[in-house]
């Protein structure tokens, strides 16, 4: 069946030691590219922590607007409770 005298087996695959320039290019393209996406994720990080601080920042301002503002609603009741009081006390008279 088989005229190349293996007797039906495969030959077990051989490993070839030698150091080719495909093989060192290869290997500095790896380098490259792993220092080259750190760096970058680096730098997206850096920028995205500065994003958030800036929204952090923006959101401290909105809630102190959000107080000032409950604060006044607050003040307007009270100055609307004392004009209904002193619209009361006037037609009593």
């Amino acid at each position: 069946m088989s005229d190349n005298g293996t007797n039906g087996r495969q030959s077990k695959p051989l490993f070839d030691p030698t150091i080719n320039y495909g093989h060192v290019i290869t290997a500095l393209g790896f380098i490259v590219a792993g220092t080259s996406a750190y760096y970058g994720i680096r730098a997206e990080l850096g920028s995205m922590d500065q994003r958030v601080a800036k929204i952090e920042l923006t959101l401290q301002q909105l809630a102190n607007v959000l107080v000032l503002t409950a604060r006044q609603d607050e003040r307007q009741t009270a100055i609307e409770r004392r004009v209904d009081r002193l619209e009361q006390a006037r037609g009593h008279r």
